[in-house]
């Protein structure tokens, strides 16, 4: 903790500087949907939660913010502000998809074919039968688990959303100062 004049400063400016840079953005992102990634799975392998299908594109976004600091390796630290961006925007496909998963959940969005109860029901009973026997269907219009009133979905929203608006806030400053 420092002290500045009557001003007490639990962390130093110039570390706050620097989280807030693009190429902190890079590396935040990529460890924050890492994160995301390593609770997800173990919801699902150790608490035992079944992914829907839905669940498992929410979880594509997060694998690829997790590259991103190697192409600022590769790169170069010049391109800071525009994987910036490109992880900002990454990130609210995943905020969109935890979204669209969450109004399927509460019901006031269609989910996809065959993940939400609308199986289609066309054709002769054996077809329907062998489709119903051969499918195991996780419905994303359940909700296997929530805190504080969203589900995983939507915690997924949230946090992706706060991601992206911080690496798009990071994006807008300079590299250096």
């Amino acid at each position: 903790m420092l002290v500045d004049g009557d001003v007490v400063m639990i962390f130093p400016l110039t570390l706050m500087s620097k989280l807030f840079r693009p190429s902190a953005a890079v590396l935040m992102t990529a460890v924050l949907g890492a994160a995301m990634l390593m609770t997800a799975y173990g919801f699902e392998y150790i608490g035992g939660l079944l992914p829907c299908r839905m669940c498992y594109w929410q979880r594509i976004p997060h694998a690829v913010v997790i590259v991103l600091p190697i192409f600022l390796i590769l790169l170069g630290w010049r391109y800071a502000v525009w994987l910036a961006v490109l992880a900002g925007f990454i990130m609210l496909i995943s905020a969109g998809l935890g979204f669209w998963h969450s109004g399927v959940e509460w019901g006031f969005l269609p989910g996809p074919t065959g993940c939400s109860g609308n199986i289609d029901f066309s054709g002769d009973v054996s077809t329907v039968l062998d489709g119903l026997l051969k499918t195991k269907t996780i419905r994303c219009d359940e909700v296997p688990w929530s805190f504080l009133g969203l589900s995983m979905a939507g915690w997924n929203f949230v946090n992706s959303a706060f991601i992206a608006i911080y690496a798009f806030i990071c994006a807008s400053r300079p590299e250096t100062e």
